[in-house]
């Protein structure tokens, strides 16, 4: 069978296209800063943020369920005056904010965001990894490049000549070091089943045997606790803990120099989220069927997935008519008006669920690809494998997303811990347990293997 490596243009064309992914992250940002305020005011029984609106003929103020508020936010931020304080050290000043969120272009080349495309091209076999850098040692990859992300809060801490910062960047130090540990030995149980430092090919274990929440359950909670910590958020947030450090490492910061900050920490959020969904649930496989078996079925594949996202669509229908419900039936002097943009959900969602079971009609009964046999094995067309990337891509952002939820969920359900109970955490309870889980993991495997 002949297999072709970066020599023809669709290959060099996708390639190229696959960069994109590096950008994730930062598309992430916008999705988690309102379900962040919106998750907020969920948990403490609130509306969350809806005062700016834009306006539209005949729909009037239209709010997008308070996204709009985060837009005016960042528009403020983007536009406000930075200035550094009298004595900093100018240079790692300026520079510091930027090296968290320049990170965040580099951490997604290892992720695998779909399985290896095999298709037919020219009577051909091409075969095109799902990750921009298909590494064997991509966990590694991956956990070099998040930790490079600690030196812009150290450098932030140093370079700003404040105690208060100082402080704030010992502490991100310290947990950074500490916590790093707990989740390199967490990992490596799913390592040593999968046999490999490749995601794709622990992905691929995954698929063909059993995800890794369900082989190593120790392991995840592990490696989500320290996941969370590592990133700083709540409870673990005694960097930037402002009972006594005012606002830890970036206390004199503003403007967008204080916003990298925050969009770094929703990057490496966003990157632990894929992360922990490639280890432990599976990464890209859809649950109960494998890729071969999807790429056989293809038609009826994106019948499904035109499906739940037309149900999804639903799903929103359903809910702005429960809240038009309940707003009729308020005294608020504003409800006429938010009626009124409610109506423009209505069309948009309506408008998409009709296209939706369109998509998946045509899909079902007229789209059967037909594959090749080259050297013995069953090759599809490009069109095939373009369906499966696609169904995998965002298979692996809804479990994504999940985990995101999960991050919030702790921050506004849990209160900070102190800091020595935070470090007590990483070393004399979760080091130990993923010490013993890791122990445990390697007798069964080898136990089981019988070599």
């Amino acid at each position: 069978m002949d297999i072709i490596e970066s020599k023809t243009w669709i290959e060099w064309l996708i390639t190229i296209a696959k960069f994109a992914f590096c950008f994730v992250p930062v598309l992430y940002i916008l999705l988690l800063i309102p379900m962040e305020r919106r998750g907020a005011g969920f948990m403490q029984d609130r509306q969350g943020p809806n005062r700016s609106y834009i306006k539209i003929p005949y729909f009037g103020k239209i709010r997008l369920l308070g996204y709009v508020q985060n837009m005016c936010d960042g528009t403020k931020l983007f536009f406000k005056e930075m200035f550094a304080p009298a004595g900093v050290n100018k240079v790692l000043y300026y520079v510091a904010p930027a090296i968290p969120f320049a990170i965040v272009f580099l951490s997604p080349c290892v992720i695998p965001w779909f399985g290896p495309m095999v298709f037919e091209w020219g009577g051909q076999m091409i075969r095109i990894p799902g990750s921009i850098i298909d590494s064997d040692v991509g966990v590694l990859l991956l956990f070099g490049f998040s930790s490079l992300s600690a030196f812009g809060a150290v450098l932030a801490g140093w370079a700003s000549k404040s105690k208060y910062s100082f402080l704030g960047a010992l502490r991100t130090s310290s947990m950074t070091i500490s916590y790093e540990v707990c989740l390199g030995l967490s990992m490596m149980g799913i390592l040593l089943l999968a046999g490999s430092f490749n995601l794709t090919d622990i992905v691929s274990w995954q698929e063909h045997h059993v995800w890794g929440i369900v082989a190593q359950p120790v392991a995840f909670f592990c490696f989500l606790i320290a996941s969370i910590a590592e990133t700083g958020r709540a409870p673990f947030d005694v960097a930037e803990g402002e009972p006594e450090l005012v606002a830890g490492y970036h206390t004199e910061y503003g403007a967008m120099q204080f916003g990298l900050f925050y969009m770094g920490e929703y990057s490496h959020i966003c990157i632990n989220s894929f992360l922990i969904a490639t280890l432990f649930l599976g990464g890209y496989s859809v649950p109960f069927i494998t890729t071969e078996t999807m790429q056989a079925h293809m038609g009826g594949s994106l019948a499904v997935l035109c499906g739940v996202l037309a149900f999804l669509a639903l799903a929103f229908l359903h809910m702005i008519h429960r809240y038009s419900k309940k707003l009729a039936a308020t005294n608020l002097t504003n409800r006429f008006e938010i009626l009124r943009e409610y109506k423009l959900y209505n069309i948009v969602a309506w408008t998409a669920v009709v296209v939706l079971v369109i998509l998946a009609f045509f899909a079902w009964f007229f789209y059967n690809p037909q594959s090749m046999v080259i050297g013995g094995v069953a090759v599809g067309s490009l069109s095939t494998a373009l369906g499966t990337a696609l169904i995998h891509l965002l298979v692996l952002v809804v479990k994504s997303v999940f985990f995101c939820w999960v991050w919030i969920w702790v921050r506004w359900t849990l209160p900070r811990f102190r800091y020595d109970h935070v470090m007590s955490l990483g070393w004399k309870i979760i080091l130990n347990i993923a010490l013993i889980n890791l122990v445990v993991t390697a007798v069964i495997a080898k136990l089981v293997g019988g070599n």
